[in-house]
């Protein structure tokens, strides 16, 4: 009879153990599809980031000549010279 108990015992403790090891490698599958997906969003986001920089250090670098205070002054400020003349179309532009 001892030896049935063992033998049933072993058996059980066996399949406990293969069951749980079965879940954790299914739950640790998805939490590395989930980091995956997240490294790419995140190396996407850096890329994006870096591009931001460069765009603003080539702006930092310009000279401060006249026709860069004049494209400023235009596209940023909205100032013309006084004998242009500005039309507005209906589209907002």
């Amino acid at each position: 009879m001892k030896t049935v108990f063992k033998n049933v015992f072993v058996r059980l403790s066996i399949l406990v153990f293969c069951v749980f090891f079965a879940v954790m490698f299914i739950t640790l599958g998805f939490k590395r599809n989930e980091l995956l997906a997240k490294t790419t969003e995140l190396e996407n986001r850096i890329e994006e980031a870096e591009e931001r920089v460069d765009r603003i250090r080539s702006e930092l670098d310009k000279p401060f000549d006249d026709d860069y205070i004049e494209e400023i002054a235009r596209e940023k400020l909205g100032m013309r010279y006084p004998q242009e003349v500005v039309f507005y179309s209906g589209d907002g532009n």
